[in-house]
């Protein structure tokens, strides 16, 4: 009985321990089949108690047959497997199986996290691998010094892989031997910089001739090699040495430690590719010393050039760029040498270029498009075909120029001349319509009045005329509002020019059409710089400059919109001094297709009825007499910014 109520005891206190974890247990019987689980199992495993019991523990853990077998006939052992939830979704568990009395207590253990950690580790250790590859690949592409190449080859590969000494040995074929071309070290050593050695008696003349790796794991215990021994008289215990080739054998690569050991299979992964990369530079800086100072004057010739110019090869890939590249694109050459052309256009966020350069090569001649950006600029493109003495062609320049000012200037003294035509025309047409119009009101209203009269009501013939008669000269007033609108447009501004404070007058505008704003549940906010000075502008004009713009933003702003106007002041050495004015709003925004429109006279995206499409173009004409500017910003779905900019000025002109 003592013994009975001890087990019970014992078992009781092994569930309390067990309740305690925050792990998944099970107690199992010979049979494995689940007798009792403790209170972490509902929660990680989502089956109550009731659930469980009388499972076998293999419906909900997963290891393979024959380990089982092994497992279960030691007293303890941990298994990699897999765990089942009710929800029938399995994950990663480390499984502790403990034999007690009447059976075992298993403990499941998620490895799910754990798993994830490791494998970003080796991936993030992967990925340093890809990154000092691409590092050292556009190193040794974008220099023809090859000790310049080296010293950062040397430096890059330290990231990665120890060594206290790295050398380059390069063959001379006639002779058998290899010549110590560049070293990195800071021990004292006698293997400088033109020192020989057979290429039968070291470990890299091996690798140089036999075009294969070799590590030397310790050289105090086996030395394959008898020139080998000079390396561990001076303190080096392991190497390791990777051929260098270019359509012939070149060298071998090699990098030693002090330390024994230090150096495996998985550090060839890494070397074998820059050994590559190292061959073909190699090769070039035998091309390199035969560069003439005509190269370097060449070479300053084309910095110079401001606008943006590269070179590609056949393949599409940048040979070469000019100093405008690296300045407008803010990338360092090196990482755009031997990359495609299309990542210049890509950083510039120039599109429609394809197969420009290709069509050039196809057709042997100069080839010019104008190109657009994505951020608004307009770009001139020429390619020119490069041949050589026997015609055939090698490569293509690239020549990019920024013409977007230019445009908009021409565009402008367009626009200024259309106006000029049309204001001239709707002056005459609205003078010509004005004077039959006011004659149609004045008898249409003498109409209204007689229809008052008992007679002719009493006329059942009459009875809708005077519902007509109102609608008509309803219709005549519209009409002579639309002809003011034409009328506003076409006259130059009253010449009431005066000093004003713009601030101010953002404010007195402000006040004038808050109310409508309210009326919508929309906000203005004002964002103004103190100190703006004071400037020469007309105050009618340039409050209803305000007016359209704002008017217009709430428009096209839903309920509980937002509109924000702004001032700051601009010195400009060069230029006059300026005031910016930005009214930015929250609405659907201008579609990129129709933002170079909305200036034009006439053009609205307003429904039928609801604008004349004369406030932007009203808004241009104001500024332009002023001497500014006004340009959009706009993005669909997301708001569009006018911005003003007014030169100050002390008087007129």
């Amino acid at each position: 009985m003592k013994r009975i109520l001890g087990s019970f005891q014992d078992t009781m206190l092994l569930w309390e321990v067990l309740d305690g974890l925050h792990l998944p247990a099970f107690s199992i019987n010979g049979d494995f089949m689940i007798t009792d689980c403790n209170a972490t199992v509902k929660p990680r495993l989502f089956f109550q108690k009731d659930e469980i019991i009388n499972l076998s523990v293999f419906d909900i853990i997963r290891i393979s047959t024959s380990i089982q077998r092994d497992a279960l006939k030691k007293k303890s052992s941990v298994l990699e497997g897999r765990c089942l939830r009710k929800d029938r979704e399995t994950f990663p568990a480390r499984i502790s199986f403990v034999k007690h009395s009447d059976g075992f207590i298993v403990v499941v253990e998620d490895r799910s996290e754990l798993i994830k950690i490791e494998t970003r580790a080796r991936h993030r250790k992967k990925v340093k691998q890809i990154e000092l590859i691409n590092e050292i690949s556009s190193v040794i592409n974008s220099s023809l010094s090859i000790g310049h190449i080296f010293r950062l080859v040397f430096s890059e590969i330290k990231k990665m892989i120890d060594f206290d000494r790295a050398s380059i040995n390069l063959l001379e074929e006639h002779k058998n031997v290899l010549k110590i071309f560049a070293i990195d070290t800071k021990r004292p050593t006698r293997l400088t910089k033109g020192v020989v050695s057979p290429t039968d008696k070291t470990s890299a003349g091996w690798v140089t001739i036999n075009q294969k790796p070799w590590i030397n794991r310790d050289l105090q215990k086996e030395i394959a090699f008898s020139y080998d021994s000079v390396l561990l008289g001076e303190g080096i215990r392991s190497t390791i040495s990777v051929p260098l080739y270019k359509d012939r054998p070149l060298g071998a690569l090699n990098f030693d430690s002090i330390s024994p050991e230090k150096y495996s299979e998985k550090d060839l992964g890494i070397l074998l590719p820059i050994a590559k990369h190292l061959s073909i530079a190699l090769e070039n800086a035998l091309l390199f010393e035969e560069i003439s100072k005509e190269k370097r004057e060449w070479e300053k010739t084309f910095d110079a050039i401001t606008d943006i110019v590269w070179i590609e090869d056949l393949n599409g890939k940048v040979l070469r760029v000019n100093k405008a590249v690296i300045e407008k694109s803010g990338k360092a050459e090196i990482s755009l040498i031997q990359k495609s052309s299309g990542e210049i256009f890509n950083i510039l966020q120039i599109v429609d270029v394809a197969n420009l350069s290709s069509e050039s090569v196809e057709c042997k001649k100069k080839l010019f498009k104008e190109v657009k950006g994505l951020n608004g600029r307009i770009y001139y493109f020429w390619t020119y075909p490069l041949l050589n003495s026997d015609g055939n062609i090698y490569g293509v320049v690239n020549y990019l120029r920024e013409v977007t000012e230019q445009k908009k200037l021409e565009q402008q003294l367009v626009r200024a001349d259309k106006l000029a035509s049309l204001g001239m025309l709707v002056a005459g047409v609205v003078h010509e319509i004005n004077n039959p119009l006011g004659i149609i009101a004045g008898y249409s209203e003498a109409l209204m009045d007689r229809a008052g009269d008992p007679e002719l009501k009493a006329v059942s013939a009459f009875e809708d005329f005077p519902e007509y008669l109102e609608t008509i000269n309803n219709e005549i007033f519209r009409c002579k509002d639309r002809l003011k609108g034409l009328l506003d447009f076409a006259r130059t501004s009253s010449g009431n020019y005066r000093k004003i404070d713009i601030n101010g007058l953002i404010k007195e505008v402000t006040l004038l059409v808050k109310h409508g704003a309210r009326t919508h549940n929309n906000r203005i906010e004002l964002d103004l710089q103190r100190d703006i000075p004071e400037t020469v502008a007309d105050p009618g004009a340039m409050r209803q400059l305000l007016i359209n713009i704002i008017m217009n933003s709430l428009y096209f702003i839903d309920t509980e919109g937002k509109i924000v106007i702004s001032t700051s002041y601009v010195k400009d050495p060069c230029f006059h001094d300026s005031i910016h004015i930005k009214i930015s709003d929250n609405g659907k925004g201008i579609s990129r297709d129709i933002v170079d429109k909305i200036f034009d006279p006439f053009f609205s995206t307003k429904d039928i009825g609801e604008g004349t499409g004369l406030g932007l173009s009203i808004c241009h004409r104001i500024v332009s007499e002023h001497g500014g500017t006004i340009d959009v910003e706009s993005k669909e779905g997301i708001g569009t910014t006018f911005i003003i900019k007014l030169p100050v000025r002390g008087k007129k002109g």
